[in-house]
């Protein structure tokens, strides 16, 4: 097992964790928002370990800010978009290539069920994530056809770190981490393309054949929240 993340310490706990009950760990700290670091992260893996059976893409960060409060803040769109879509990918492309070369593998995709729904308030957060599982949807037939599969996770609200400053007092109901894990291990289990809930399926189809009217809606949730 490899781990990464941009928090050493962090890691070298969960390591010590996955080793007390058997396991082994590498561990790569890296933050993602530099890409080349990533790149590189991803040719150590090849390197050092082979191929690897599974990647599950999971990073992942946040802001929420309305657009009217980022019009003079166009660097909370490159951070998000680095952490969320341009790292992810330059990681992922040296592990694609030795999983091509051995013909196997599984590629896992963690994202937001706002990826296909309004969501005012996210909008880089969800674009950000919706690039990179809009990359991951047109690549995944030429990875099936080389014996890859791609999976993406469609999360709705999770209570973690990163969704507490919004959502700490909160009713919504929310997954816990290990809600979100078993998500997880569905999709590399089943290996299903997307796992999803079936409302936020449903609402992306509406999306997608009424924009109008998912705007206006989306724009009374908002008006009322905010």
């Amino acid at each position: 097992m490899v781990l990464m993340a941009r928090g050493a310490d962090a890691l070298q706990e969960l390591a010590d964790h996955v080793r007390t009950r058997g396991g082994t760990a590498d561990v790569i700290p890296v933050d993602l928002r530099d890409t080349e670091a990533a790149g590189s992260a991803g040719e150590r893996v090849v390197a050092v370990h082979g191929a690897p059976a599974l990647l599950v893409s999971n990073a992942g960060h946040s802001v929420h800010r309305d657009v009217a409060r980022y019009t003079d803040r166009f660097h909370d769109v490159t951070r998000l978009v680095g952490v969320n879509m341009l790292g992810p990918i330059a990681l992922a492309l040296p592990l694609l290539a030795a999983m091509m070369r051995a013909r196997s593998g599984q590629l896992v995709s963690v994202g937001s069920v706002g990826m296909t729904l309004p969501g005012p308030g996210w909008s880089v957060y969800t674009a950000s994530k919706a690039g990179y599982d809009a990359w991951l949807r047109s690549v995944s037939p030429e990875l099936r056809r080389a014996g890859i599969s791609a999976s993406s996770v469609h999360l709705p609200l999770t209570r973690t770190a990163m969704s507490s400053p919004t959502y700490s007092g909160t009713r919504l109901p929310a997954l816990s981490p290990d809600d979100a894990a078993t998500w997880v291990c569905r999709a590399v289990v089943t290996r299903q393309r997307v796992v999803a809930p079936w409302w936020a399926r449903v609402g992306g189809v509406l999306t997608v054949g009424a924009p109008t009217a998912a705007d206006r809606l989306a724009g009374t949730v908002w008006r009322r929240t905010s």
